[in-house]
């Protein structure tokens, strides 16, 4: 695992360990999606034709983020899916923020990190990543303040059910930059083997109405990542902790 200076992370790539990670709103506008508002309506309603399921909420885009001491601080704005959708689609262009995002790092008894894949008409479909969610208005406490443990929990409970039931929470969070990503990664022990938890998944799938996941993907050594189209934060926080193995 990298031991960045404050100076460099979370500015620069890498991945670390912190105790905690202290989130704050801030009202401020996003000049990008003022410019662009024409263009990002116009993307929206193709982007509906597409996928029905779409839903224009409120989230939330990481403006600044620093390392102080064993913690991570950061300022997040409001802004909502569509204009996240527009820039995603532009190739996320240097505009004023990064996207932040909470994810579940869930190690399983027979020592492997759950990875999952999302079904078609999801944003990440294609790719294998930790189950992680959008930053949005549920996860805002009254102070402005942002429990992004508890944001992850939520997204966990969204996406697995019944099978998130057993995971143990462990301290601590790990995280990871990757461009214009920066990842809170929370750490979560499964105290069962892979192919339970994996079977576990399924049946919720099964019996869910419009479930996100297609599948769970166990990954325990780096040679599993090799053939794997993995999205860039993701790996590198898996390279970092199956390397300090």
């Amino acid at each position: 695992m990298q031991d960045m200076s404050e100076g460099g992370f979370p500015h620069e790539n890498g991945v670390k360990v912190v105790s905690n990670c202290m989130l704050k709103v801030i009202d401020a506008p996003w000049p990008f999606a003022e410019e662009y508002a024409a263009e990002i309506e116009a993307n929206w309603e193709k982007a509906k034709a597409f996928n029905s399921n779409y839903f224009n909420g409120i989230v939330y885009l990481t403006k600044d983020a620093r390392s102080v001491g064993s913690e991570i601080h950061a300022t997040l704005i409001r802004t909502d899916f569509k204009s996240y959708l527009y820039w995603r689609g532009q190739g996320f262009p240097e505009s004023g923020v990064i996207d932040g995002f909470g994810s579940a790092l869930i190690r399983s008894s027979d020592g492997n990190f759950m990875l999952i894949m999302q079904r078609p008409g999801n944003v990440n479909h294609g790719f294998a990543y930790l189950p992680s969610g959008f930053i949005d208005q549920n996860d805002v406490l009254p102070d402005g303040t942002i429990d992004i443990g508890r944001s992850v929990e939520r997204e966990v409970d969204e996406e697995i059910g019944e099978a998130g039931s057993s995971l143990k929470r462990e301290e601590g969070f790990i995280v990871a930059r990757a461009g214009v990503h920066l990842c809170f990664a929370v750490p979560f022990y499964l105290p069962m083997m892979s192919e339970e938890f994996v079977s576990q998944v399924a049946r919720h799938n099964a019996t869910t109405d419009d479930p996100e996941i297609e599948s769970v993907i166990p990954v325990g050594h780096l040679d599993d990542l090799a053939n794997l189209k993995v999205l860039p934060h993701a790996r590198a926080l898996l390279e970092a902790l199956l390397v300090a193995r």
